[in-house]
């Protein structure tokens, strides 16, 4: 009785010899193939002005050094870096000043360009379209003046807008008492925070932000430092491993509205950078 129950299971599965499975099951092809590694070239000039330049991941947080620097021509190389990712090529002054390049793509930016080719393969429509406004832009930075949280320091560096999908560059700080707090300490972090529009109105996207800088520090520490952020130094390697060429040339006074500057107050009345906007660079 077993074994004839056994047989019959066999014959259902196509299992029994001789019997072909009525269902073929197949798998999928892959979305996307495995991106290929690649490499990220350069200069940054005036040459004489750079000590070091290193690239990082704001995805996985990882510094890579470079394994070709020109010290006379400015010229540098990456090699080996994985595809279908963005680099931001960092460079040191020889006076301490750090120039740092600065992703403002969306945080799932990968996933995105996997589910469009997802999308085309099906023949799916596109999602709904929603074009970045100045008003949009506005929203986002009323959005940044009226937060209350254990900030009391809050500035909009850059706000990057696409479609329905905002990326913003903040920087945020506590300059007053706070617990265990000495002498003239304050805590300084410069973040990215991302906004979805939805409903008709933006939302921030919770538990994604990525913190670039984290510090509590003494506020005679602090003021040594310059720290400007440049989208130019952003290199986005595509998954066949290529990469266009950076080149920047370091400006001879370095804009407060991208960064921190060196002596510079904590309070700083500078003007949001924003991008994506169909007219203009900044909003109303």
């Amino acid at each position: 009785m077993r074994a004839a129950g056994i047989a019959s299971l066999a014959v259902v599965l196509g299992l029994g010899a001789g019997v072909r499975p009525e269902v073929e099951v197949r798998e999928d092809p892959p979305v996307a193939s495995r991106p290929s590694t690649g490499s990220v070239t350069g200069r940054i000039t005036p040459a004489g002005k750079v000590a070091s330049v290193h690239a990082v991941s704001r995805v996985t947080g990882k510094r890579y050094a470079p394994d070709r620097f020109d010290r006379k021509t400015g010229e540098f190389r990456f090699a080996g870096l994985p595809g279908d990712a963005t680099y931001d090529v960092t460079a040191v002054t020889a006076d301490g000043a750090r120039i740092e390049g600065i992703d403002l793509s969306w945080h799932e930016a990968r996933l995105l360009r996997l589910a469009e080719v997802r999308r085309k393969q099906l023949k799916l429509p596109d999602p709904p379209k929603h074009e970045f406004s100045a008003d949009d832009a506005a929203e986002l930075i009323r959005y940044v003046a009226d937060l209350k949280d254990f900030a009391d320091v809050r500035r909009v560096l850059y706000l990057r807008g696409d479609g329905p999908r905002a990326t913003m560059l903040v920087e945020v700080m506590r300059i007053r008492d706070f617990y265990a707090k000495k002498a003239d300490q304050l805590i300084w972090r410069t973040e990215l925070w991302y906004f979805k529009y939805a409903y008709g109105g933006w939302e921030r996207v919770a538990n994604v932000e990525r913190v670039l800088e984290r510090h509590r520090i003494p506020g005679a520490k602090w003021r040594k430092i310059t720290l400007v952020y440049y989208p130019e130094l952003s290199v986005h390697v595509d998954e066949n491993g290529r990469s266009k060429p950076v080149k920047f040339e370091i400006p001879a006074k370095l804009d407060p509205a991208r960064g921190r500057i060196a002596d510079a107050e904590p309070v700083q009345k500078t003007k949001p950078i924003v991008l994506g906007l169909p007219r203009g660079p900044r909003p109303r």
